[in-house]
């Protein structure tokens, strides 16, 4: 998991893209890796396309587990701990995520793949 990733990005910049992505993500949810991987997918190396793929993964994880909470009987009970929990979850992947390419390690977010 904590493989060495120093060729894995093209450039500075590509690898700071997809840092911008993951911080993004903390605020934005799915939406900021969706819409920076369809703008930019063709520009990108596998890596950083499979990073983003993971990561939109796991945003989108989050996101059903959020909307679990508005069935009836769930919401109530777990809703008012729940949401925030899932998002404290959120921040503290993308943060290692974040600190996983700073450092050019490898990082696998735990997710359902709705993206192959």
């Amino acid at each position: 998991m904590s493989e060495n990733l120093e060729s894995a990005f093209k450039d500075e910049s590509e690898k700071t893209l997809v840092l911008l992505i993951v911080i993004l993500s903390i605020i934005a949810g799915f939406i900021a890796p969706l819409v920076l991987w369809v703008i930019k997918k063709s520009e990108l190396s596998e890596y950083a396309q499979n990073f983003i793929k993971n990561l939109l993964n796991f945003e989108l994880t989050l996101l059903c587990v959020c909307v679990l909470f508005l069935i009836p009987f769930i919401g109530p009970i777990l809703g008012t701990l729940g949401g925030p929990i899932v998002w404290i979850i959120n921040v503290i992947y993308c943060i290692m995520a974040a600190m996983a390419i700073t450092n050019s390690k490898d990082i696998s977010l735990p997710s359902y793949k709705f993206i192959k």
